[in-house]
């Protein structure tokens, strides 16, 4: 067995240790190596199920709200104000698509 193996390194450690130290370092060498083992298998058991939710799962499509006719109109003076700030902050790189009303 490959953990047993590994965890038999113990000659490098065994002539400064007494047996039970060298016990306890081998049974916790073999429980972390078990522990990364576990995580690694958590880790891409759950990109697998990601991965397959994303493609065989169902497409919720949003549906849109028309709340045009219940907001008031932005006038141009603060809509230009509220272009530059994201010009500003953003380095240019911002676009303002969209103004709704916040909850």
């Amino acid at each position: 067995m490959l953990i047993a193996k590994i965890a038999n390194i113990s000659y490098f450690w065994k002539p400064y240790m007494s047996g039970d130290l060298t016990t306890a370092f081998n049974l916790m060498i073999v429980g972390m190596i078990t522990v990364a083992i576990i995580l690694l298998l958590v880790v891409l058991t759950a990109s697998l199920l990601i991965k397959l939710v994303n493609r065989f799962g169902p497409v919720v499509e949003e549906k849109k709200k028309n709340t045009s006719k219940n907001i008031k109109k932005i006038d141009a003076k603060q809509l230009a104000v509220l272009a530059a700030v994201v010009e500003h902050v953003t380095n240019g790189k911002g676009v303002i698509k969209e103004i709704t009303k916040g909850t």
